[in-house]
């Protein structure tokens, strides 16, 4: 799933972001709608990566995840 993607759908992937991300506050994750570079850079500093290590998470997230938590949204 793109970052484009995954926007339209923010409000109902936040849940499944927090569930898979523990150390991310959802207000956080609210207040960062849009702005990926932000969110890496939280994304890496509440889990302790690498901002490179959190563009590969959220990437990975995004392939693997999000549009699983997505595909259940519709259903």
């Amino acid at each position: 799933m793109s970052w484009t993607t995954a926007l339209t759908h923010w409000p109902q992937l936040l849940e499944q972001l927090a569930a898979d991300f523990p150390q991310l506050e959802a207000a956080a994750l609210k207040r960062f709608r849009g702005d990926r570079d932000k969110m890496e850079i939280y994304l890496a500093d509440a889990h302790h990566l690498t901002r490179a290590e959190a563009r590969e998470t959220l990437n990975d997230w995004l392939m693997y995840r999000a549009p699983v938590a997505a595909s259940q949204i519709a259903a």
